[in-house]
């Protein structure tokens, strides 16, 4: 299995092209798998003139701009290194598509995937979003450190490699987003509830770290939630999940005390027909209180192995 990753420049001249300007992947035997080998070219621009906001702000773009690689020549490279390999994935469809336009556009052979797997539908299945989930926020939600510059195509492609792990094949073959896979059904002992707070409103008590980290009740492993979904007066549920034990609920119950300030209340609770026709109706209605992230996009704190600077 190959999982790639590319950067672009986004064209808004004349040409209609977005023009990659580097080629990342790595190799595994599975997905979530160890990582067998890799690949990174940094090609040349020869499209447009000028460079997108998205593009002026790549880690690595001076590498594209001095490289003596153009289009035609890193794809060929790539289809070389990959081999007989037919099952590619990446985070979202787009790399796909835009690895498309960009052979028509210099009439060089595309790869020949049997199967591709968009690893970013299947994690926002997983954690119970209706949104594609940005992989920085992936890689916070799973606890992994940031050790490496987003928006590097070798980089990202590790990334999704690692956060491949926690997919489940429920989430793979989920036909929509509101799709999700079963919720464990093991039985588990009661679980304590947490007292977090105190907060000045509300929105700050949903957005803090200690209200969004309920841990696996089956082994302790804690996750992140992204979304809470609101089910009642100040009460809100959150699906997770536990890459060895599956998916549980957590519900976090907001009180007001006479000063003003606010408390929660953070419990997972057993998995019943009544509380998944609880979170059923929640879905319906729609009142949903998407998390601020508790962190931010670290960038350039490393520099780039030179082993991984060519293909």
């Amino acid at each position: 299995m190959i999982i790639f990753d590319f950067e672009w420049n986004r064209g808004y001249d004349k040409t209609p092209l977005d023009e990659i300007l580097q080629i990342g992947a790595v190799r595994v035997d599975r997905l979530g798998g160890t990582v067998r080998d890799t690949f990174n070219v940094y090609i040349r621009p020869a499209v447009h003139k000028k460079f997108d906001l998205g593009a002026r702000k790549l880690p690595e773009l001076e590498a594209s701009r001095h490289s003596q690689v153009d289009f035609p020549t890193a794809m060929k490279r790539f289809r070389a290194w990959c081999g007989m390999e037919t099952v590619f994935a990446a985070w979202g469809n787009d790399d796909l598509k835009t690895l498309g336009r960009n052979c028509a556009y210099w009439k060089v052979a595309p790869l020949t995937a049997g199967e591709t797997l968009d690893l970013q539908r299947a994690f926002s299945c997983l954690v119970g979003t209706g949104q594609q989930v940005a992989l920085w926020r992936a890689v916070e939600y799973c606890g992994l450190p940031d050790v490496f510059d987003f928006h590097n195509a070798l980089y990202d492609a590790f990334y999704t490699s690692v956060v491949a792990e926690w997919i489940t094949p429920e989430a793979l073959t989920a036909s929509t987003l509101r799709e999700l896979p079963r919720f464990c059904r093991e039985p588990f002992p009661g679980q304590p509830h947490r007292k977090v707070g105190t907060f000045p409103g509300p929105e700050e008590a949903l957005n803090a770290r200690s209200s969004r980290r309920p841990a696996c009740p089956l082994c302790g492993r804690k996750a992140w939630v992204l979304r809470w979904h609101a089910a009642g007066s100040h009460q809100y549920l959150a699906p997770f999940p536990c890459r060895g034990h599956g998916r549980f609920l957590c519900r976090l119950t907001l009180n007001q005390t006479g000063d003003g300030r606010w408390h929660g209340d953070l419990s997972v609770p057993e998995i019943t027909p009544e509380l998944l026709l609880e979170y059923q109706q929640t879905l319906e209605r729609g009142e949903a209180h998407r998390c601020k992230s508790s962190g931010q996009k670290r960038k350039h704190r490393r520099k780039r192995p030179k082993a991984a600077r060519t293909a």
